[in-house]
């Protein structure tokens, strides 16, 4: 148990020093030191003094975890050179939407590009009109319908 923690709270140190940024911080140096204060403790057989090194370590982990840029994934629709894009699907057939993904998208004569017309509804509008009617008190229609 003990060993594959160990090896495990290793690899995640290893991991974060390569992810953090060359201009700040010397990752060979710091991966040297990682070894050998890693070398130094192999021989402890002690089973608190081994956890005691883990919780170290793992708090370690975390305060690198807190100042290391995260890494995008190659697996992920984002990449390094290219930024997010939309995609709004119309009559006319598909629009690729560049940018950063934020605002309101317009056509040339002004009107707002959307997925989302009269004859359809917007999801995410629905559920946030129904959640601030129902903060505004107005649960049901019942006293609109009277009682019959």
């Amino acid at each position: 148990m003990s060993r594959t923690k160990v090896l495990s709270t290793y690899r995640t140190l290893y991991r974060l020093i390569h992810r953090l940024p060359d201009k700040q911080h010397d990752p060979i140096q710091n991966i040297q030191l990682l070894r050998s204060s890693y070398r130094s403790n192999a021989m402890i057989q002690d089973e608190n003094e081994i956890n005691q090194c883990i919780l170290k370590a793992g708090e370690k982990i975390a305060y690198l975890r807190i100042i290391t840029p995260k890494r995008l994934s190659s697996s992920s629709s984002f990449t390094s050179e290219s930024s997010s894009k939309r995609f709004i699907y119309t009559k006319d057939g598909v629009v690729e939407l560049d940018g950063d993904g934020g605002g309101t998208k317009r056509d040339s004569n002004g009107r707002v590009i959307s997925n989302w017309d009269g004859k359809n509804l917007d999801p995410c509008s629905i559920k946030t009109h129904n959640g601030q009617l129902k903060r505004m008190g107005f649960v049901n229609n019942l006293h609109a319908k009277g009682i019959f």
